[in-house]
């Protein structure tokens, strides 16, 4: 998972005159059945190595990046997602390697500073999810973004009390008991509460979710500071040695509804545009025509639709029927996962891609849509 902290302190490294090379490839295993990013991978450092022949001590400064790129890509087969960032930097040591839940646009960039942008605009378009686990002795904080989740750490508490025997002559010395732990657990809750407040600035956190045993939720509501309230979306109950997996699904629920009331916004906005002809379009064969023409800026679709189709041999552009390219004029070869290629040429093209489950506007109007940059 993308590390908003970790990427500003990569983004201010200094190399001292030597050069980073930064390389985005697709790899999802859809679309490349075939290990066909190998020969795209190869291309591409092909490529950049005879772009950097005129500045021969560029060139020789990252000839090793260059072939421990292609090492890692051919000397193993590693479990890939839709795609991968590799970072490098040989000759101080530096590797960053991230598998990326979403496409990117391919490609390698050689500079004195890695290039990060395909990573802060990931952060930007999806948004990250603080989840707090609360007990009035302990707290655990997880991070949900593109449907992982990481657990980041916790705060333990142990002076807080435990239990105390109720009753009889006891009854008295109860009130102060449960006063001077009511007094620890806030001390507790206020400790989460400012290491909170500093974990959700540094990693650009956007909403919270809260959960745990029913009595320490309502207490944790009243800790939290204004501007980490506002941002409280639901919350769960859970027990506080839950997996990760297990808190994902009580979470998933509340982060989809959230998530789906923004959707929901954003295809409303398609089909008034649409309607009015006014930079939008709904159904499969208008948007295939506008990815070709690359004026796609935001799309919109269903994980439900399936469609087979075709792409160019030469330029990869995408249609429906077996024509050949109308962009290029080369021929076209069948696939059977037409809407993942789709959703990749948006990325590649420079637009981004909103996956809607569960909308019946978008359903009932073809399952798919685009806004259109002009």
């Amino acid at each position: 998972m993308l590390n908003l902290e970790e990427l500003r302190g990569i983004a201010a490294t200094n190399p001292g005159g030597d050069y980073y090379v930064s390389l985005y490839l697709n790899v999802d295993p859809i679309t490349n059945p075939n290990g066909e990013y190998i020969i795209k991978v190869r291309n591409m450092l092909k490529e950049t190595a005879e772009g950097l022949e005129r500045q021969k001590p560029v060139c020789k400064k990252v000839k090793e990046d260059l072939e421990l790129l292609e090492d890692y890509f051919t000397g193993q087969k590693p479990q890939f997602r839709k795609a991968i960032c590799l970072i490098t930097r040989k000759s101080g040591g530096f590797w960053k390697e991230y598998h990326l839940a979403m496409p990117v646009q391919s490609g390698i960039f050689v500079d004195t500073t890695p290039y990060l942008k395909p990573l802060f605009d990931l952060m930007d378009h999806y948004p990250r999810h603080l989840i707090l686990l609360l007990s009035k002795d302990e707290a655990r904080m997880f991070v949900v973004q593109m449907g992982e989740i990481l657990e980041y750490g916790e705060v333990r508490t142990p002076d807080v009390i435990g239990k105390h025997k109720k009753g009889g002559w006891f009854a008295l010395e109860q009130d102060r008991f449960e006063r001077h732990t009511d007094f620890h657990v806030g001390l507790h809750l206020n400790e989460v509460v400012r290491q909170l407040s500093g974990f959700v600035e540094k990693q650009g956190i956007s909403r919270i979710v809260i959960g745990g045993p029913q009595e320490t939720l309502a207490m944790g509501r009243e800790k939290l500071p204004s501007g980490l309230a506002g941002r409280v979306i639901g919350e769960f109950h859970a027990g506080m040695y839950e997996t990760s997996r297990q808190i994902l699904d009580r979470v998933q629920p509340i982060v989809s509804a959230y998530e789906g009331g923004r959707q929901n916004e954003t295809v409303d906005e398609l089909v008034t545009r649409a309607h009015k002809n006014n930079q939008a379009v709904l159904g499969i064969e208008d948007v295939m025509l506008m990815s070709g023409e690359k004026k796609i800026m935001t799309l919109l679709v269903d994980p439900a639709l399936k469609q087979d189709g075709y792409a160019c041999r030469n330029c990869g552009a995408l249609a429906l029927g077996p024509q050949n390219c109308r962009w290029c004029g080369g021929g076209m070869y069948g696939v059977n996962y037409l809407i993942d290629l789709l959703m990749q040429k948006t990325v590649e093209n420079g637009g981004r891609v909103e996956v809607v489950p569960e909308n019946e506007k978008l359903r009932n109007l073809g399952k798919i849509g685009a806004i259109l940059r002009y």
